[in-house]
């Protein structure tokens, strides 16, 4: 009895990944590690954020005694952005993972996101001087004596010293170069081709579609011969009838062109 293999799809077939695939991982990859040196730069300089907000809010008309409201905060706010910058890493270094593999899921969450992070770096940039991720960050205050309402707000930024404002307006800015050109790297047309990739089907030895035999010769002991029994000639309508049924056969896929042609001769079409 003959085995027929049913039809299932086979794993795709080795392709290289394209050069503008490779540089824009890369440029993910450049993205993320800006992202890790901003939250360490961070982290550096938190030890003298409060005091030097303290020096600001004491500076201003606001009461001094708001510090008594706001201190706690300070504390804890660049440790706050310095988390946020690394889970952006984190979940820039997995978006170039998967344009690595090829997956186009992929590669439209990078291009949305890249947009996202723009934006972010755009508004930042005109509220705080930076386009980083520190820049979404600022601590207020107020108070209120006969002279009227006095308020106090300053951008995380502004809390810290030179260094931190031009390293990181560098870093962001480099980032968001290295983001728009992943971007277009992934709209070119060999990047396109790799993430089309589809799988194959499986097919048999001599090309015949899946589910179905090889053409012979095969074994005796499997299949004896019997005696062709004598078969009268078809009329001119049978053989009519029984041409278009094998052309519908082999248009189906069910006979490869030696099957068909193998068939029509010997129904003497």
């Amino acid at each position: 009895m003959t085995d027929i293999a049913a039809p299932h799809p086979a794993p795709p077939a080795p392709q290289l990944r394209p050069a503008v695939v490779t540089a824009a991982t890369w440029l993910l990859v450049a993205v993320a590690a800006a992202y890790l040196i901003d939250a360490i730069m961070l982290i550096a300089g938190a030890g003298g954020y409060p005091d030097r907000v303290r020096e600001a809010l004491e500076a201003s008309d606001v009461d001094p005694r708001a510090w008594q409201i706001i201190g706690g905060f300070t504390g804890a706010l660049p440790v706050v952005v310095a988390g946020f910058g690394v889970v952006s890493a984190v979940v820039v270094l997995i978006m170039a993972a998967f344009v690595r593999r090829g997956s186009a899921v992929g590669r439209i969450l990078t291009w949305i996101a890249v947009g996202f992070a723009l934006l972010c770096n755009v508004c930042g940039l005109g509220s705080a001087g930076t386009p980083a991720f520190s820049s979404i960050a600022y601590v207020n205050a107020s108070s209120r004596d006969r002279s009227g309402v006095h308020m106090f707000a300053q951008r995380l930024p502004d809390g810290y010293p030179d260094w931190y404002r031009y390293g990181s307006l560098a870093l962001f800015a480099l980032g968001a170069l290295a983001l728009i050109a992943a971007a277009v790297l992934l709209a070119m047309p060999a990047a396109n081709a790799y993430f089309r990739r589809t799988p194959r089907l499986v097919t048999g030895p001599y090309g015949t579609p899946p589910g179905y035999p090889a053409p012979g010769p095969y074994p005796a002991a499997q299949y004896p011969v019997a005696p062709s029994p004598a078969v009268a000639p078809l009329t001119p309508e049978q053989l009519a009838e029984a041409l278009a049924t094998l052309e519908r056969r082999r248009e189906r896929g069910e006979l490869t062109d030696e099957q068909y042609a193998a068939e029509r001769a010997r129904l003497g079409g």
